[in-house]
């Protein structure tokens, strides 16, 4: 049987009308950095490739883990976004300025 714990998510690719520009909205409002369509941070490596974005009419999506549930709700406010909160999570989805969803969340 195979050890599925050895797995680690190492990134994605997405299409994108404008990759390095969406790249470095990413960088911009996350503290990531961006070169070439590429986006990146210790855990993180987004990679946007030139194509129109999918309609996953907000079903797909990726998500960031949160360490704390305060620091979800302070991205809520930045991303003007609706927080869910319950007892042991916290969290919300958006989208990015070319439609591709994401979730923000903390889960005890």
């Amino acid at each position: 049987m195979t050890d599925h714990s050895q797995l680690v998510m190492d990134h994605i690719n997405l299409p994108a009308n404008k990759p390095e520009w969406l790249a470095d909205w990413y960088a911009e409002n996350f503290g990531f950095k961006s070169k070439d369509g590429f986006v990146f941070a210790p855990g993180v490596l987004l990679v946007f490739e030139l194509g129109s974005p999918a309609n996953y009419n907000g079903k797909t999506h990726f998500g960031f883990r949160s360490r704390t549930r305060e620091a979800v709700a302070e991205w809520a406010l930045k991303l003007n976004a609706t927080l869910t909160e319950g007892p042991n999570y916290c969290g919300f989805k958006t989208n990015d300025p070319e439609g591709n969803a994401f979730e923000i969340y903390w889960e005890d």
